[in-house]
Formats: C-alpha cells, sequence, structure tokens
C-alpha cells in the first residue's frame, strides 16, 4: 500500500531526514553569519537585528507604526554598528526616534547571545529605568526564532537581569557609584548619562576594568557634553 502511494515508508523517513538536515544546515549558516564582528545588514549584528528578531514600540499608534518590527535598515545605524564595534569607550549624542538605546542594548543583547562569559552592566537613573533596559534586551531574546532561542537559551530572567546558558550575562542597576564599584563586567552602558547622577564617578570606577564603556544621552551641558566633544 505504501509503496502504491508513491514511497516506501523507507523512503518517505529518509526524505524528512534530508528535509530537516537541510534546515540545520540552514541555521547553522545564518548563526554563522550573525556571529561575524561586522557592521553590515547582510552579516553581524544587524543582520540579526534587521531580519531574525524585532522591537516593540508603545507609541506605535501615534507614529502610525507597526507595534512589532524589526530595526530598520537605516544606514545610521550601520554607522553606529560600526563604532560600536570598534571603540573601547564610546559617548553617542542621541535624539528621540533614533533609536540610539535600542541599537545599544540589541549591540549588548548580540554579544552575550554569540559570545561566552561576556558581562554587561547597563544603568540609569532609577531602577525602573534600568528594567526598561533589561526589557529592550528581552524583547529582542524574545522575537527570534525559536530555533536561535534554543542554541543560547536564556536560564536567569527578571527585572534586573539576563543570564545565558553560555554564561553571559546582562545586569541593569540605577545610579550611583556604588551601585557599579564592586563589579567586574566586560562592559557598561550609561543610558541618559547627561542626567545621571554620579555618572563620571561611575564612568571611572569601571574604567580600570572594563573591555568596552558607552554612554548614550540627550546632549547637555556638563561631563557628558564635555566627553562628546573630546
Amino acid at each position: 500500500m505504501a509503496q502504491a502511494a508513491g514511497l516506501s515508508i523507507t523512503g518517505r523517513e529518509s526524505v524528512i531526514e534530508n528535509i530537516l538536515i537541510k534546515q540545520e544546515l540552514e541555521m547553522r549558516r545564518i548563526w554563522k553569519l550573525c556571529s561575524q564582528r561586522v557592521a553590515s545588514f547582510d552579516a553581524g549584528p544587524l543582520l540579526w537585528l534587521t531580519k531574525y528578531t524585532a522591537t516593540e514600540d508603545l507609541h506605535w499608534l501615534q507614529k502610525g507604526t507597526p507595534p512589532v518590527a524589526p530595526f530598520p535598515s537605516k544606514s545610521y545605524l550601520q554607522i553606529a554598528m560600526q563604532y560600536l564595534l570598534l571603540c573601547e569607550t564610546l559617548f553617542i549624542p542621541k535624539s528621540r526616534e533614533m533609536m540610539t538605546s535600542w541599537l545599544v542594548c540589541g549591540y549588548i543583547a548580540w554579544m552575550t547571545q554569540w559570545l561566552p562569559h561576556i558581562f554587561w552592566i547597563l544603568q540609569t537613573e532609577k531602577e525602573d529605568k534600568a528594567t526598561q533596559l533589561i526589557t529592550y534586551c528581552r524583547i529582542l531574546f524574545d522575537r527570534q526564532p525559536d530555533w536561535m532561542k534554543e542554541r543560547n537559551p536564556l536560564v536567569v530572567s527578571n527585572s534586573v537581569e539576563l543570564k545565558r546558558a553560555n554564561g553571559s550575562h546582562i545586569l541593569a542597576v540605577p545610579q550611583g557609584e556604588n551601585q557599579v564599584r564592586l563589579f567586574h563586567p566586560y562592559g557598561y552602558m550609561q543610558d541618559e548619562s547627561a542626567f545621571l547622577p554620579e555618572a563620571e564617578q561611575s564612568f571611572n570606577a569601571v574604567r580600570p576594568v572594563c573591555k568596552q564603556i558607552i554612554g548614550v544621552s540627550s546632549d547637555e551641558v556638563g561631563w557628558f557634553h564635555n566627553e562628546c566633544r573630546r
């Protein structure tokens, strides 16, 4: 009966196995492409952000945009990513609709997904804002295909912390030099640095131990403004 239908049971199993092998090879190809440290929409973090995950926008109705959407393929994001990949210390002035905080969180989420035992601290003024940064990173994890999640799942996920199966870790903290002094992270991000109490002191506390420091903020006269002008 099975042979009369065109394929024996063994033949069907072989076809299914070949399909699964091709799917796995394609997933490996995409994973390897996304892992590359390049500022391109065809590989690296921007490939992941524009094709394989998405952001969420609570203000989509006012703006007339989709509530859930991948990162746009904007040239300025490619330029910003190039600096993120190359600079050990980077200060980025931003405006509200440029997605700068989203992009930096995307870069950090990408790094912890593809690199093992990477520890990032995200700091902003208040704990609820710190929680928002963790939420950005979690959304990018949640919005990617299941097969990507399964390759490096979250083992800890709460309002201030994400940990990956590969040992990488993101921790969000509120303002204050003492919030960061005891840690030895690979990377440190300040959001709204120009308005962050003890921003300079926190920067100086982590500077000796961090491989990368990123400050993002609307501009304002003061320490952040002076650092941007250097």
